[in-house]
C-alpha cells in the first residue's frame, strides 16, 4: 500500500514538473518572440501576474497534445475577454507546436466566424511558422484578407530577415513593387543592428531605396523629437520625397504646435510651391482639433495669399463636423471674393460629408453658390436612394430655380448602379418630344450598353439627333467598343448616322488593329464611301504603329494600293517622333512610300 502511495506519488511530482517545465518554456518562447516581432507588438506585462499565469495554465491545459487540432479549442481561448490574455493563450498554445500542426491550425483558423479573432489567431499562428519555416507562411501570405496582407508580410519577414537574411532578401525581389515595399521596410527596421551602408545595399537589391532613406529620416527625426524645428528642416531637406513623409511631417507639425501655437500654420505654408501636395494634409491634421481658433489666425494674416490659402483649407475641415457654424463665421470675412470662394468650399465639403443636412439647410448657402454643391449632394443621395434624391429635388427645386443639370447628375448615378431602372423611369416620366428625355437618355444609355447593349442600341435610335449633334447611337456604339465588345459592334456599325459613321467605323477598326484582327479592318473600311476612308485609314494605321510599329513596317510592301501604303508611311513616321524605334535607314525606306501630298503634309509637320 505505501509502495502504491510513494509510486503515485512520484507519477504527480513528475507529471507537475513536467507541467512547470513546460509553462517555462512556454512563457520564455513568447518573451523571445515578442523581442524579434514588429515594434507595435506589445508584451503581456501590462496584465497582472498571476492572470496570465493563470490563462496560460488554463488555455494549455485545455488544449491536449491528441486533440490539439479542433476549432472548438480556439472557441475555448476566446472565451477570456482581454486581447492580452488571448494572445497570450495562443503563443503558450503554438510555441511547442510542429511545423505540421501549424498547417493544419492554420487550416482551422480560416473557419473562426469572428474577423477580428481570426486575424489575432493567424497572426500568432503566422509568426510561429514563421519562425520554424519562413517560407512556409510565406506561401499563406495569399490566403490572409486583402486589408491584412502588409500585416502578414511584416509578420513573416521581421522573422525571416533574423533567421535568414539572404533568403529574405530574395524572396522579397520576387513581390510586386506594393508588397516588396512593406516586405523591405519589415527587413530594415527589424535588422537595425546591420550597418547603415549595409541595409542602404539590401534597400537597392529590392528597388526601395526610398524606403531607406526615409527610415533613416525618421530615426533621425525621433532623435530630435524634442526640437520640432530642427526635426522639421531635417525631414524637408533629406532625400526623400516629403509625400512620403507626410505622416511624420503631421507629427512634427504636432509636436512644434504645442511650443510655438498656431503660428506652425505659416511655417506649414512657407513650405513652398515645389510640396504643394504636402501642405493640405497638415495644414488639416492641425486645424483638426480647433478649427475654429484656426480660421480666426487665419483671418489676422496680413498676407492676402497665405490668408485665403490657410482658410480654404481649414473651413472644409471645419465644415466636416459644423457646417453651419462655419458658415456663420465666414459671412462676416472681408473681402466679399474671399467670403464667398470659403463659403463655396463649406458647402462642397458639406454637400460630400453630410449630403442631408446640406440639402435641408440648402438656403443657408447664397444662391450663386447653391447649385453644384446641391448637385454633388443628391448624387451622393442618389447612390443609394434614387427615387428619394429625385424627392428631394423637387422639395428644393423653388431655391435653385433651373434644376436640369442636377437631375442629370442624379440619374446618372442611378445608371452606373441600375442602368435599367434608371432608363425605365425617364422612358416612364418625360414625353418623346420632352428634349429632357434625351438629355437623360444620355445619361444611361451609355451605362445600359454595359449589361444590355442591344436594347441600348435600338433605343438609341429611336432618339436621333437634332440639328447637327452627336446622336445617342454614337454614345452607345462608343461605350460598346470600349467595352471591348468587337462583334456587337460591328453588326450595329451600318445603322449609325451617316453623318458621323466614319468616325466610329474608325474606332471599331482601332480596337480590332490592337486585337489583332488588322486584315479585317483594312477590308471594313471599304464599306465606307470614298471621301471618308482617308480618315479612317489614318485612325486604322496610327492604332497599328502604335501597338506594333515594326509589323507595320514589315507589311508596307503588301498594302493593297499607293493611296493605303502612303497613309501607312505617314504614321509610322508620325509615331516615331515619339516613340522612335527605327534607324534613319528605316525611315528613309519608310519615306519611298509617301506620296507627294502625304511628304509635303509631313514636312509641314516636322518643320
Amino acid at each position: 500500500m505505501n509502495e502504491q502511495t510513494s509510486t503515485r506519488s512520484n507519477r504527480i511530482s513528475i507529471v507537475g514538473f513536467s507541467l512547470a517545465i513546460g509553462l517555462i518554456i512556454g512563457v520564455l518562447a513568447v518573451l523571445a518572440i515578442q523581442r524579434i516581432g514588429p515594434q507595435n507588438e506589445q508584451s503581456t506585462q501590462d496584465v497582472a501576474h498571476n492572470k496570465v499565469e493563470q490563462t496560460l495554465t488554463t488555455s494549455t491545459n485545455r488544449i491536449s497534445t491528441d486533440d490539439r487540432i479542433e476549432i472548438g479549442r480556439f472557441n475555448e481561448i476566446f472565451k477570456n475577454h482581454s486581447i492580452s490574455e488571448q494572445s497570450s493563450a495562443l503563443h503558450a498554445t503554438f510555441s511547442q507546436a510542429t511545423e505540421q500542426e501549424l498547417k493544419e491550425w492554420w487550416n482551422q483558423s480560416k473557419s473562426i466566424e469572428r474577423t477580428s479573432q481570426r486575424e489575432i489567431a493567424q497572426e500568432v499562428i503566422l509568426r510561429s511558422l514563421a519562425a520554424i519555416n519562413p517560407q512556409e507562411a510565406f506561401r499563406r501570405i495569399d490566403e490572409v484578407s486583402i486589408l491584412q496582407s502588409n500585416a502578414a508580410l511584416k509578420i513573416v519577414f521581421s522573422e525571416w530577415a533574423v533567421l535568414h537574411l539572404e533568403d529574405a532578401i530574395n524572396a522579397a525581389a520576387t513581390l510586386v513593387s506594393s508588397r516588396r515595399i512593406v516586405a523591405t521596410q519589415a527587413i530594415l527596421e527589424t535588422r537595425d543592428d546591420l550597418p547603415e551602408n549595409e541595409r542602404l545595399s539590401i534597400a537597392r537589391q529590392l528597388e526601395s531605396e526610398k524606403t531607406f532613406l526615409r527610415l533613416l529620416s525618421d530615426s533621425k527625426v525621433s532623435e530630435n523629437i524634442g526640437e520640432p524645428e530642427r526635426s522639421w528642416d531635417l525631414l524637408l531637406n533629406d532625400n526623400v520625397d516629403d509625400i512620403l513623409q507626410t505622416e511624420t511631417l503631421a507629427k512634427v507639425a504636432e509636436a512644434w504646435r504645442e511650443q510655438i501655437g498656431l503660428e506652425v500654420l505659416s511655417k506649414i505654408y512657407q513650405i513652398g510651391v515645389d510640396d504643394y501636395r504636402i501642405r493640405p494634409p497638415l495644414v488639416e491634421a492641425i486645424a483638426q482639433e480647433d478649427p475654429e481658433s484656426a480660421l480666426e489666425y487665419a483671418r489676422n494674416l496680413t498676407d492676402e495669399q497665405e490668408q485665403s490659402y490657410l482658410s480654404e483649407k481649414i473651413v472644409r475641415v471645419w465644415a466636416r463636423t459644423d457646417a453651419p457654424a462655419a458658415l456663420s463665421v465666414v459671412s462676416t470675412f472681408e473681402p466679399a471674393s474671399l467670403v464667398s470662394a470659403l463659403e463655396e468650399n463649406i458647402a462642397y465639403t458639406w454637400a460630400r460629408s453630410n449630403p442631408s443636412e446640406m440639402i435641408e439647410n440648402v438656403e443657408s448657402i447664397s444662391l450663386e453658390n447653391r447649385a453644384y454643391p446641391l448637385s454633388t449632394a443628391l448624387s451622393n443621395v442618389a447612390r443609394e436612394d434614387p427615387l428619394g434624391a429625385i424627392d428631394m429635388l423637387s422639395s428644393v427645386e423653388h431655391t435653385v430655380g433651373n434644376t436640369s443639370m442636377i437631375l442629370r447628375s442624379v440619374v446618372y448615378q442611378w445608371a452606373v448602379q441600375r442602368p435599367e431602372a434608371a432608363t425605365d423611369w425617364v422612358l416612364e416620366n418625360f414625353e418623346s418630344e420632352d428634349p429632357q428625355r434625351r438629355n437623360l437618355l444620355e445619361r444611361t444609355l451609355p451605362r445600359l450598353a454595359h449589361n444590355d447593349p442591344n436594347k441600348a442600341f435600338e433605343l438609341a435610335i429611336e432618339h436621333p439627333a437634332s440639328g447637327s449633334g452627336l446622336g445617342l447611337d454614337y454614345h452607345v456604339l462608343g461605350e460598346i467598343v470600349r467595352e471591348g465588345d468587337i462583334e456587337i459592334a460591328k453588326k450595329l456599325l451600318p445603322r449609325v448616322n451617316e453623318r458621323y459613321k466614319y468616325i466610329l467605323y474608325g474606332r471599331v477598326a482601332s480596337e480590332m488593329v490592337v486585337e489583332g484582327q488588322i486584315e479585317q479592318a483594312l477590308v471594313l473600311g471599304e464599306e465606307l464611301e470614298e471621301s471618308n476612308r482617308r480618315y479612317y485609314y489614318l485612325t486604322v494605321f496610327s492604332s497599328w504603329a502604335r501597338t506594333n510599329p515594326k509589323n507595320l513596317m514589315d507589311s508596307l510592301d503588301g498594302l493593297s494600293t499607293k493611296t493605303i501604303k502612303s497613309i501607312a508611311a505617314y504614321e509610322l513616321i508620325s509615331q516615331n517622333r515619339y516613340n522612335p524605334v527605327f534607324t534613319d535607314d528605316q525611315l528613309a525606306r519608310v519615306r519611298t512610300f509617301l506620296t507627294p501630298e502625304d511628304e509635303a503634309s509631313l514636312k509641314r509637320l516636322e518643320d
